[in-house]
């Protein structure tokens, strides 16, 4: 689906009050079932929008349940790490959870950002949630140490996979 059929249809939700602040991903629903999503399109062409809405429809719902799957499981994963830290409760380890769980992949200036500290302050509770078995820690070239979420990371794979996710070689 097409970046402007994706706002068109975002907008459409919007204007008919089906939602209001979130973004229904209706395209990773409409990759379950691309041949279905094509037979759509050709009935569409020939004047049949009845094929469109349908699918359009299956779509949408198919995308709110991946979604939903996908919070569940991160907050199932973000659930799980509550035990993991050694850290004192007053840590910012413990307010890492939560960004991790948001944003998956970061370093030492994002997570600083996030928790409004100086970024030399943020290294302690990263090495923390690394040491906990929570995040990696990873240096990319020269752009320094990165941090991340494996746990999530999956969750998120899982989620595209679901959607039907093609890879790079066969996108077309």
């Amino acid at each position: 689906m097409a970046a402007w059929g994706r706002a068109l249809a975002q907008s459409m939700l919007r204007q008919r009050g089906v939602t209001q602040n979130v973004a229904v991903p209706v395209s990773a629903g409409l990759l379950a079932d691309v041949d279905g999503y094509h037979d759509a399109l050709t009935a569409y062409r020939s004047g049949d929008v009845n094929p469109m809405v349908q699918q359009f429809a299956d779509a949408s719902l198919r995308a709110v349940r991946n979604a939903r799957q996908m919070v569940e499981d991160i907050r199932s994963i973000r659930t799980s790490w509550d035990e993991r830290p050694k850290a004192r409760r007053d840590s910012n380890a413990w307010r890492l959870l939560d960004v991790l769980a948001r944003r998956p992949v970061l370093n030492s200036s994002a997570a600083a950002e996030e928790l409004g500290v100086k970024q030399p302050n943020i290294y302690p509770p990263l090495r923390g949630l690394v040491s906990a078995g929570i995040a990696k820690s990873k240096a990319e070239h020269q752009l320094g140490p990165f941090w991340r979420s494996d746990e999530v990371l999956a969750a998120t794979d899982a989620f595209a996979e679901r959607a039907g996710r093609r890879s790079a070689a066969g996108a077309g």
